[in-house]
């Protein structure tokens, strides 16, 4: 006869699945107080957390999914309600909590990418593309950091018409 409190279930119970993912947030913020997201492997975060490489695939397909998710989870912190009287007030506190909370650890994370793109904004500039008082970092987040936030919460389709029309809506005031 099988035993029932194995039928119909395979797999860790929720509780150790809870721990399995805490414990590998963990070693994700651990890692990259340590070093940079392009240095962190799937192998150093399974070994921290004490998991399998399977495990961590099972959840997250990828490095960067699993990058996101940790810092999606750990700075989602009070952000559903109002913060300010007006919309405008609302918007500046959290930007201002935002930027606190990548002065501190979260900081640490860089993308060389963002780095290359700045460059080409900074040639752009350099070649009268753009207005000579257009700020290359400030462009640069504007248009990515707009992408992230649609992938990260999934608030809308990251399609081709977005692409082109966020390049527009940002460069369209900073055109010579």
């Amino acid at each position: 006869m099988k035993n029932p409190s194995r039928s119909g279930r395979k797999g860790r119970p929720p509780s150790e699945m809870a721990a399995s993912h805490d414990a590998i947030m963990d070693a994700v913020y651990g890692l990259l107080q340590e070093k940079s997201v392009r240095d962190l492997t799937m192998e150093e975060v399974a070994k921290r957390a004490k998991v399998g490489k399977p495990t961590l695939y099972k959840w997250w397909p990828t490095k960067a999914t699993l990058v996101l998710a940790m810092l999606c989870e750990r700075m989602a912190v009070n952000l559903d309600k109002p913060m300010g009287e007006t919309a405008e007030m609302s918007l500046r506190l959290r930007v201002r909590r935002l930027m606190d909370v990548f002065n501190g650890p979260f900081g640490k994370i860089v993308s060389p990418r963002r780095n290359a793109t700045i460059a080409d904004l900074r040639r752009g500039k350099d070649a009268g593309e753009l207005r000579s008082d257009t700020e290359p970092e400030l462009v640069n987040d504007a248009i990515f950091g707009a992408i992230y936030y649609r992938f990260l919460l999934r608030s809308g389709p990251l399609t081709k018409r977005f692409g082109e029309q966020l390049v527009e809506q940002v460069l369209r005031g900073h055109f010579s």
